[in-house]
C-alpha cells in the first residue's frame, strides 16, 4: 500500500500543478466533485495535495451508485475527489435550496453548466457558484448554475446533452448572480 501512495501523490501534484487546466488542454468541461459535492477547478486549487485521499476520473456509464445523479456529465467527464478529512467546514447548498432561493419549486429542474442534474438533493460548494441564470425554454423556466467563468464558456452549449437555446430565445435568459 505504501508503494501506491508516492505515485498517487506525485500524480496529484502534477495534476493540480499544471499551468494549463484540463479543460484548456483537452477542450473539456468536466464536472468536479469533492466528497460528492459539486465544485469547480478554482476551488480545487485551494486544497493541498496532502489533504486528498483519492482521485477518480470517470468517462463511461459504469459509475458508482453515489455518482448516478451525475450520469449526464459522462460525455464531459467526472473528476471525483475524496478528501482525507471531511468537508463539513466547507459552505455548501443543495440544489433544492437554490431553487427555493430563486423562487422555484424545490423539484424544478436544475442544470450545472447547462447539463441537467438528476437529483436536486445534491450539494454544491457556495464558492463554486460563479453565476446563476433563469432560463425560459418552451414555456418552462429552470435554473442553470455556472461553475465556469464567462470567459471560459466559449462553445460550452455545443455539447451533447446540454441545453441549447435558439438565438431568438437568448433574450429570455436572466442572470441573477454574478461573481
Amino acid at each position: 500500500m505504501k508503494n501506491l501512495i508516492l505515485p498517487f501523490l506525485l500524480f496529484s501534484s502534477f495534476f493540480f500543478g499544471q499551468q494549463s487546466s484540463l479543460k484548456e488542454s483537452a477542450g473539456l468541461f468536466p464536472l468536479y466533485l469533492v466528497d460528492g459535492m459539486i465544485t469547480n477547478e478554482e476551488q480545487l486549487k485551494a486544497f493541498g495535495t496532502a489533504e486528498i485521499s483519492a482521485v477518480s476520473v470517470y468517462k463511461s456509464d459504469n459509475l458508482p451508485e453515489k455518482l448516478t445523479p451525475f450520469i449526464n456529465f459522462i460525455s464531459e467527464g467526472i473528476i471525483s475527489i475524496t478528501m482525507k478529512s471531511g468537508t463539513e467546514n466547507l459552505e455548501s447548498v443543495s440544489l433544492e435550496r437554490l431553487n427555493i432561493q430563486h423562487q422555484f419549486d424545490e423539484l424544478n429542474p436544475v442544470y450545472i453548466n447547462r447539463i441537467f442534474v438528476k437529483n436536486n438533493t445534491v450539494k454544491i460548494l457556495k464558492d463554486a457558484v460563479i453565476e446563476s441564470e433563469i432560463i425560459e425554454n418552451n414555456g418552462q423556466k429552470f435554473l442553470n448554475i455556472w461553475t465556469v467563468k464567462k470567459s471560459e464558456r466559449n462553445g460550452i452549449v455545443k455539447r451533447s446533452g446540454g441545453i441549447k437555446l435558439p438565438p431568438k430565445e437568448k433574450s429570455a435568459v436572466k442572470n441573477v448572480i454574478l461573481k
